[in-house]
């Protein structure tokens, strides 16, 4: 006897498997006749299903509604009528959505998913909404401050250094004084901080920094002034022998370049109350205040009086202070500071590339000139004289060697161990994969 399969239902299990295998063509082709004859069938959602996971959107509106009047409490199509309505920014009737779906089933992957989202979302706009009210010249002082604390109430993004919005929410979210906050806000100045990069570095030690008065030791430009205010220090002092107080212009960390820039430092610092940036020394500064937290950025392996400073950091450290530094090595792949930094760019028909890629600069050190920048810009320190110098005035809390990304490590070769090893006997491969160490240590 011949058995008989229905087509349609044979059709609806191969488009399912298509869907569930994210193969939309596929899906398409099997799927779509029968959700067209029968928009309540599981062929709809399916369908839906697949296409709502590629971002497409404008087939599902056409079934979503027929489909949840036979099926109402069904969890997954609920959730794409969620993003239906965020499609077309209505977060309330998104977010009702998703409580029917996951009122359904509380552990519906792809709705809590959905409503973290709607959630992030609804912030975001009430954020707009808030800075709307403080940047609008006309509004009160009321207005103003509520929308402030509306900030406050908001948790930014974790990953605040990057967005320009996101990093306004944390200036306030952070912030231990609304009214200083309002006081000291300046939005255009934040959105360059983030965009040149000036955010990452603070946001990483926010839990040491939140709430302190931090000095900024070997700042540059001071561009790291309103990341520091965005992760919550309570004010901020940068000091740097070198800076030019009128000059408009700062490096942009994230593609190593000078840019142009619409404020000095002393325009910035006399903006913002919270904020002091000064041409001076350590030596210089000490006996006028003390500081919670002391941060060098990159600047340890610059100082040639490395001693002397870290003698006046541990006196200019208030009761329980800490010192925050991180220390690129020399004695890594680009501990030379010279072109390449990264074997991404490394041109080996390049001769100064050459030069110095792949520890190559160990090498060769000494016979370059004494004005060469490896002599009179970098220490050329040792990563254990560097922690037994650091232990000579502080207690050391924390320690950590990182290592050089995947393709830097994999170019360190036992030749080359040898070769350095040559005008180094003592040093190690784990010094060699060292790229920075990571200091936290507290005064004696």
């Amino acid at each position: 006897m011949t058995v008989k399969v229905n087509a349609s239902l044979d059709n609806f299990e191969l488009g399912k498997q298509a869907a569930l295998d994210g193969n939309i063509d596929k899906a398409r082709e099997f799927l779509r006749p029968i959700a067209d004859a029968t928009p309540y069938h599981p062929a709809a959602f399916f369908l839906c299903q697949v296409e709502s996971r590629k971002g497409i959107l404008d087939n599902c509106e056409r079934y979503c509604l027929t489909f949840l009047s036979r099926h109402p409490q069904h969890p997954g199509m609920r959730t794409i009528a969620a993003l239906l309505h965020i499609a077309n920014g209505d977060f309330e009737r998104a977010e009702n959505e998703l409580k029917i779906a996951l009122n359904t089933n509380p552990k519906h992957q792809r709705a809590l998913k959905v409503l973290q989202q709607v959630n992030s979302l609804q912030q975001q706009e009430e954020a707009r909404n808030a800075l709307k009210v403080i940047n609008t010249f006309e509004s009160s002082k009321l207005s103003k401050t509520k929308a402030a604390r509306s900030l406050k109430n908001i948790v930014p993004a974790n990953d605040w250094d990057n967005h320009e919005l996101q990093a306004k929410v944390a200036f306030f979210h952070n912030s231990s004084n609304i009214k200083r906050a309002l006081k000291d806000f300046e939005p255009e100045l934040i959105e360059k901080a983030v965009e040149l990069g000036y955010c990452t570095w603070p946001k990483k030690i926010q839990q040491y920094v939140k709430g302190k008065r931090v000095l900024d030791v070997g700042c540059g430009f001071g561009g790291y002034a309103l990341g520091y205010l965005c992760a919550g220090a309570k004010s901020y002092t940068g000091i740097d022998p070198a800076m030019s107080l009128y000059e408009k212009r700062m490096r942009n960390k994230r593609i190593r370049q000078w840019v142009e820039v619409s404020k000095s430092a002393q325009e910035i610092a006399n903006t913002i109350e919270g904020i002091e940036l000064l041409q001076t020394s350590t030596q210089e500064l000490l006996g006028q205040n003390t500081y919670d937290v002391v941060c060098l950025h990159n600047v340890t392996e610059h100082l040639l009086d490395i001693k002397d400073i870290f003698s006046d950091i541990a006196k200019l450290l208030a009761k329980n202070g800490k010192l925050i530094f991180l220390h690129h090595n020399f004695y890594g792949w680009s501990g030379h500071h010279m072109a390449p930094h990264n074997p991404s760019i490394l041109d080996i028909s390049n001769p100064e590339h050459r030069k110095f890629s792949d520890w190559n600069h160990i090498n060769i050190v000494e016979e370059l000139p004494k004005d060469h920048y490896l002599h009179t810009n970098l220490n050329q320190l040792r990563v254990g004289e560097l922690r037994r110098l650091t232990q000579e005035f502080f207690k050391i809390k924390t320690w950590e060697l990182r290592p050089s990304p995947d393709n830097v490590l994999k170019r360190l070769t036992p030749d080359i161990i040898r070769k350095v090893q040559s005008v180094l006997p003592n040093i190690t491969k784990e010094e060699l994969e060292t790229n920075a160490v990571f200091c936290i240590a507290s005064g004696r």
